[in-house]
């Protein structure tokens, strides 16, 4: 007898395949949109203020064409020389600026002291030409060197970004850290420990916490740590951000914990193991995809996060990088070279982080949603 082969009435094979190509449409269309404008911001951070408001689309110039550039001797604008005041200092200065991309160009900041300038040019007169190759190796190897990076030497330069960076790594860091190590603890104890009521009462509670959000309660927190001394210190801003990221690590551990075999326990117990030994040794490493999802999400969630660290931060040294852009692109509105640099040393970290760990984040979000 031949096998039958039974076909459902309601399949359709052209509807099956549009539908998978819709599917296929979106998601290429949200790749594009989310990889192109960081791809533009990339290659336009090399551009000079020219440059960008001439063509905001084009790649910069001097990132493909730079040996045969000439260049003319000028007379510096001294407003825009980075720590430089005239009045203190009084010294007579040539910089060398690039005709062929345009005045103003990052070149025209790198300014020379006239008796440190190679002999071959020291008696070039404004207005005059050279050919880069005309200048001497190490001079020519300068001269590309802050023609390509300039805007990002001065971003991170003049808006501090170094301590910033280092202020969000601290705070993300730190807090990620102490949120992994508290709130698997109590995952631990809400879904293995033998106190049904108790634990059913901190789910409770923790899963209310979890509908808060720091915008909602700013100003309430903002008076509670001026009362206790902890605005505008790193603890105070960990302390926050800790206690706000353990709902989340709560629900997602005691999900996954659920599903693990209560015997482990039991096991260890008869072996004289303590409940704290027992979440060290064996339990805690078998939660890595739940550690691992929860160290993404709020790692990258504190490094971007911006009105917390507005509210309290006063200072500079305890501002993050989301605030320090802020306050830098405020106060440069006219350097949009130095602007989109700041955005990508910002940018960066985020990028990195989910390349790396994007399948172990997936696996963490799945595990913790199926288990038990």
């Amino acid at each position: 007898m031949n096998p039958v082969t039974v076909v459902g009435e309601d399949s359709n094979p052209a509807l099956e395949v549009a539908g998978k190509t819709i599917a296929y449409l979106i998601l290429v269309s949200w790749v594009l949109m989310t990889v192109l404008p960081l791809f533009w911001m990339s290659y336009s951070s090399l551009k000079s203020n020219e440059e960008l408001t001439r063509d905001i689309f084009a790649f910069p110039h001097d990132l493909f064409d730079n040996d045969q550039d000439e260049y003319r001797v000028v007379r510096p604008n001294l407003n825009m020389i980075p720590d430089f005041d005239p009045k203190e200092d009084t010294r007579e200065r040539i910089v060398i600026e690039s005709t062929t991309i345009a005045p103003g160009r990052g070149l025209m900041v790198y300014w020379l002291v006239e008796e440190e300038m190679p002999p071959e040019i020291r008696q070039l007169e404004v207005g005059d030409t050279l050919v880069v190759e005309d200048l001497p190796r190490d001079w020519q190897r300068k001269i590309k060197r802050k023609t390509r990076w300039f805007n990002y030497q001065s971003a991170w330069e003049r808006a501090g970004m170094g301590r910033k960076f280092l202020n969000s790594i601290l705070y993300s860091g730190m807090s990620t850290f102490l949120m992994i190590l508290f709130g698997m603890m109590t995952s631990f104890a809400v879904s293995k420990l033998p106190f049904k009521k108790l634990s059913a009462l901190v789910t409770g509670l923790i899963g209310m916490g979890y509908l808060l959000s720091i915008n909602s309660v700013i100003i309430p927190l903002f008076l509670m740590l001026t009362r206790i001394g902890l605005t505008d210190t790193h603890v105070g801003i960990i302390l926050v951000y800790t206690a706000f990221g353990l709902p989340l690590t709560v629900l997602l551990g005691s999900q996954f914990m659920r599903g693990l075999p209560t015997s482990l326990i039991e096991s260890a117990t008869m072996d004289g193991a303590s409940y704290f030994r027992t979440f060290i040794s064996i339990i805690l490493p078998m939660t890595i995809p739940v550690v691992i999802t929860v160290a993404v999400i709020s790692g990258l969630a504190i490094w971007n996060e911006f009105l917390l660290v507005l509210v309290l931060a006063s200072s500079e040294a305890t501002k993050s990088l989301p605030v320090g852009v802020y306050s830098f692109s405020s106060l440069t509105s006219s350097q949009l070279g130095w602007q989109l640099a700041a955005l990508v040393i910002a940018t960066a970290p985020v990028v990195i982080v989910y390349l790396l760990f994007n399948k172990q984040l997936t696996k963490g979000v799945v595990a913790g949603a199926v288990k038990g």
